[in-house]
């Protein structure tokens, strides 16, 4: 087994490579439930109908741990960031290579992720059994987030086997909770304390070579002290949107900010028309009842409020407070110039 130490957390591996201790040293609590963390789950997946669409519930109760480690190694051991990368074999022909990314200074761990998959009729998840009691799970959708139960309660509930998410899902308790980010996978399930991220299917048809070969993907275990919150949104967008690099910068100003962490600026768009203007969209991104305000790095000659096919509904001032509801979605026309100018 392997112990790692950072400034956060105390980690420990079983044999296999998985997680099998997992303690936040902010508050002393072991997150580790029964089954390690970042475990491999592989089940037999044979749909009754549409082999590369449909999941059937039964698929559920297939699942078994998988993988055997066949290499461990330490890539990068600095003051940023240590690097572990594995090897496995999973199944009878593939394999999946991941560096787990320590990260020093911030308490997430990336998982990055190369699987050449040459399996038949098999489902891959990655499986994180956590030890927080809650009663539901909220996953990112378009412009918001939904919160589902975490349990098989109802007929309604046990339907729910398998159910969307975009760049995150979050288990929350009053004060503490964590959320598995991905770049690229947006399948998960949620029982109880655990949540286990869809990474491959194998289905047969109609393309019975389609999902086989090289997959490169990535998700991440974010750990946050504290209720859920922004700082779980802008950790997803960050982990979807890295920052880029530009030699020597770009020296300009932001285009525009807001002084609201919790209002996303989702979009920034040329206007449908020929004016010498541009739309912002934004959304209240976690359920809250908001306010804030837009700064800009240019001069502004007026702002419009917008319905959604940018027509203009009424003029705004430019140093207005704007009000949003919660996951409310306001769309904001930006002029800058007009006609007359070159």
């Amino acid at each position: 087994t392997m112990h790692i130490d950072t400034r956060r957390i105390l980690f420990r591996f079983d044999e296999q490579g998985a997680i099998a201790s997992l303690i936040d040293r902010r508050v002393g609590r072991e997150l580790v439930a029964g089954m390690p963390l970042n475990s491999f789950l592989l089940a037999e997946d044979v749909p009754a109908d549409w082999d590369n669409w449909d999941l059937d519930a039964d698929t559920e109760c297939r699942f078994v741990r998988a993988g055997s480690l066949q290499s461990r190694s330490v890539i990068s051991a600095g003051s940023v960031e240590l690097v572990i990368r594995s090897v496995w074999k999973i199944g009878e022909h593939s394999t999946l290579t991941q560096d787990m990314i320590f990260d020093a200074h911030a308490p997430q761990i990336s998982f990055e992720t190369s699987l050449d998959w040459q399996e038949e009729h098999r489902f891959l998840k990655a499986a994180f059994d956590t030890a927080l009691h809650a009663d539901g799970v909220r996953s990112e959708i378009q412009f918001g987030c939904i919160r589902r139960t975490n349990h098989r309660g109802t007929d309604r509930d046990k339907a729910r086997f398998e159910v969307c998410n975009h760049k995150y899902s979050d288990i929350s308790e009053g004060r503490y909770g964590l959320s598995i980010l991905n770049d690229c996978k947006y399948g998960i399930s949620a029982n109880e304390g655990c949540l286990a991220l869809s990474l491959h299917k194998g289905g047969m048809r109609p393309d019975p070579a389609g999902d086989k070969g090289l997959h490169t993907f990535r998700y991440a275990l974010y750990l946050h002290n504290g209720p859920y919150g922004e700082d779980v949104v802008e950790k997803a967008y960050q982990f979807n949107y890295p920052v880029i690099a530009v030699e020597k910068g770009m020296g300009m100003d932001s285009l525009v900010q807001t002084d609201c962490a919790d209002i996303v600026l989702e979009t920034v768009k040329p206007c449908e028309d020929a004016q010498k203007a541009y739309i912002l969209r934004l959304y209240e991104s976690t359920g809250s009842y908001s306010r804030c305000r837009l700064t800009f790095g240019h001069a502004v000659k007026a702002l419009y409020e917008c319905s959604m096919l940018e027509e203009e509904e009424k003029e705004i001032g430019k140093d207005e407070e704007l009000v949003f509801t919660p996951f409310a979605i306001r769309t904001i026309k930006v002029v800058y110039g007009d006609d007359t100018d070159h």
